[in-house]
């Protein structure tokens, strides 16, 4: 009788407990919903900040006690700094294929191949190319392997269909970002900033890019013989909206109006990237809502900073 009851209440147990790792285990349908598979756990928040003196210069000689970060108005508690990080870069690199960029894909292929020649420094870094026109493809997963994403880039020969960009930069930061070292998550599209054709909207796109910490940098085609520049009667919805994508994120679009001044800006992404301050904090703040980012400087005048705007925390 007494090695029934044992019985019994082991096998209890065991059921209980699988229940238990079952319950902990389980993933919602993509249907209920659709952000259900990135299940991120807000512990640390890593902040890439760019900071520049009154004359656009970098300011490359800042510590950690000249930073404030500031959630929702709150101070936070900074417990990790790195200046000039030389952590691990992970950079995805989006072309614009559609049929509005047709006149400029050889503009984009001379450009990007220039980029990726100078924005890998070390072993560690990762570089992925994606195309995007009515179709999303990955053609190169993350890979040091810089001549087979070079070849890639010299194969794409045809520009047709519409532009997905939001669904593009939204697939990539869920699907692909997550995979990678979170430090430095970077995301460099090179478009006419036109989207014709996404499910997603401009508002969502910003959402995924900040809980997946992924800045992004975007370089227009549609510069034309005209430089667009802030406050300039050319700068159109178009190009707000790609301002607010970049700057919402941390990062910043430019708007070149020839193959040389698109490799400028190439050259100054890659400037930000090897410019960056990353800072660690743990959030004081658990409600689970949007939160919205300050970094001030502290001891120096006239700088200013560019970071996220903010994340919605899950």
């Amino acid at each position: 009788m007494k090695k029934l009851i044992l019985l019994v209440v082991l096998f209890s147990f065991v059921f209980v407990n699988n229940a238990f790792s079952q319950s902990n285990d389980t993933v919602i349908n993509k249907e209920d919903d659709e952000d259900a598979v990135i299940k991120i756990t807000t512990i640390n928040v890593n902040l890439p900040v760019t900071v520049f003196d009154d004359k656009g210069r970098f300011v490359a000689d800042l510590k950690k006690d000249n930073f404030q970060v500031l959630e929702n108005k709150e101070t936070q508690s900074i417990i990790e700094f790195h200046s000039q990080a030389n952590l691990p870069l992970n950079v995805a690199v989006l072309m614009d294929t559609s049929t509005s960029v047709r006149n400029k894909l050889e503009f984009e292929r001379t450009a990007i191949k220039q980029f990726l020649a100078s924005v890998l420094r070390t072993e560690k870094d990762r570089i992925a190319f994606i195309t995007f026109d009515s179709s999303i493809q990955v053609r190169n997963d993350f890979t040091n392997d810089l001549p087979q994403v070079s070849k890639t880039v010299d194969e794409i020969k045809v520009a047709t269909g519409q532009t997905s960009l939001y669904d593009a930069i939204y697939k990539v930061c869920r699907e692909d970002m997550p995979r990678t070292s979170s430090r430095r998550r970077v995301l460099v599209v090179v478009t006419d900033g036109a989207d014709t054709n996404s499910t997603h909207t401009l508002a969502q796109t910003i959402s995924i890019a900040q809980r997946t910490e992924t800045t992004v940098y975007a370089l227009s085609t549609k510069g034309g013989s005209v430089f667009r520049v802030e406050g300039s009667p050319y700068l159109n919805t178009d190009d707000r909206e790609l301002k607010k994508l970049c700057r919402d994120t941390g990062g910043e679009v430019f708007f070149p109006d020839s193959i040389e001044a698109l490799t400028k800006a190439f050259r100054q992404v890659t400037d930000f990237l090897r410019n960056q301050y990353i800072i660690v904090y743990e959030p004081t703040n658990s409600d689970g809502k949007f939160r919205q980012i300050e970094v001030r400087i502290i001891g120096r005048k006239n700088l200013s900073t560019i970071t996220r705007q903010g994340y919605l925390a899950k």
